[in-house]
């Protein structure tokens, strides 16, 4: 008998996680039959190993093995032919799901059967996994990794919430595409987003229940999620010269990025964007277990620099000189933020001398032309 619904999961170097994340579909409530998709993305550890010992007792396991890195969009791609269930989930390798997951999403396309309909779960840190206000912020009023914290469930929201995490929808839907993620978006970021655009143009509705819950098991710090702001930088200015129909989602960026090419003429040492970004990431860090109300304020602030500066490589791949953008940048967006959060952040978590100095150099670095 064929699959009530088939789930899709890119996996690649989290073969510490996997295994119980493949025992916890083992573990789910719905009556109906499913299946798993595994794809895996080249992966350098014991990913393959974990796979292909692994045997389900209330699923059936497939597994594609990629013999080059392609990122989670072309992986996915991989699995879409094959799946056999009316239903195509999508998932992530670091994504554990709660007992009742499978039922409430085939529950959920009982309720809303529309060819067009999405169902958009919820996701969110486990209660194992410490929390820092990092990931408090990312998922709170930041909004910079989901934005469930502004979410209403039973409601409808556009293509940009088309989360790969925790998302389904009719598989002969899916296909009615002429190709799926797009190869050209192979970082983690946008490609479901411009996904998630393409069917919308073909009716697509996300509809948001909060009841099929996945937790996400991935520690974030200050300096890693900035890597991954960084990332996100450089496909969305990729999506944004792919489809011009979206440049207007990224409008306050390009207005930015020009910005940051007259500061380019300003002051430059060469080494200023890099000290500037470690002070930052080193003052942030130093929050991660404390609270402050001026916090979600500098994580905001820092996180866009790092998404701008995605942007920026990219945006000025051929300019050439630019690391003076680099440094325009910088000095506009983080000199300000140090000096702003220094003059107010009371009792410092260094010595007193150190943010004293730090502070005079960041005003002088703001007033400076």
């Amino acid at each position: 008998m064929d699959p009530a619904i088939s789930v899709i999961m890119p996996c690649h170097d989290r073969a510490h996680d996997l295994q119980r994340v493949l025992e916890s579909y083992d573990r789910q409530t719905a009556g109906d039959g499913f299946e798993v998709i595994a794809v895996d993305d080249c992966s350098r550890d014991a990913t393959p190993h974990v796979l292909s010992r692994y045997r389900p007792r209330r699923y059936t396991l497939r597994i594609v093995r990629l013999e080059e890195n392609v990122g989670p969009g072309r992986a996915r791609n991989a699995a879409i032919p094959l799946a056999r269930a009316p239903l195509t989930a999508f998932v992530g390798d670091d994504i554990l799901p709660h007992r009742d997951f499978i039922r409430w999403h085939l529950e959920a396309h009982r309720h809303y059967p529309e060819r067009s309909a999405a169902i958009l779960g919820h996701t969110r840190w486990p209660e194992d996994m410490p929390v820092n206000t990092l990931m408090a912020h990312i998922d709170g009023p930041g909004a910079q990794q989901f934005s469930y914290y502004y979410f209403e469930s039973g409601r409808t929201y556009d293509y940009r919430h088309f989360y790969t995490s925790n998302v389904s929808l009719k598989t002969e839907f899916l296909r009615s595409l002429d190709h799926w993620f797009d190869p050209d978006l192979h970082l983690a970021a946008f490609e479901d987003v411009e996904l998630g655009f393409r069917l919308a143009e073909r009716g697509m509705t996300i509809r948001y229940i909060k009841a099929p819950l996945a937790y996400h098991y991935h520690y974030y710090t200050i300096w890693s999620f900035a890597v991954r702001q960084r990332r996100a930088g450089l496909m969305g200015c990729a999506l944004a010269n792919k489809r011009p129909q979206l440049r207007g989602l990224f409008e306050e960026e390009l207005g930015r990025m020009e910005r940051y090419r007259l500061e380019a003429n300003g002051v430059h040492f060469p080494a200023l964007a890099d000290w500037l970004e470690a002070e930052t990431l080193r003052l942030a860090s130093r929050y991660e277990w404390l609270s402050h109300p001026m916090l979600d304020n500098l994580y905001l602030e820092t996180l866009r620099y790092f998404y701008e500066k995605g942007w920026i490589e990219a945006h000025f791949a051929d300019d050439p000189q630019p690391q003076r953008v680099h440094t325009g940048h910088a000095r506009l967006s983080l000199a300000p933020l140090l000096a702003s959060f220094l003059d107010h952040a009371g009792p410092w978590p260094f010595s007193e001398g150190y943010g004293r100095w730090l502070r005079r150099q960041c005003r002088a670095l703001s007033a400076a032309r």
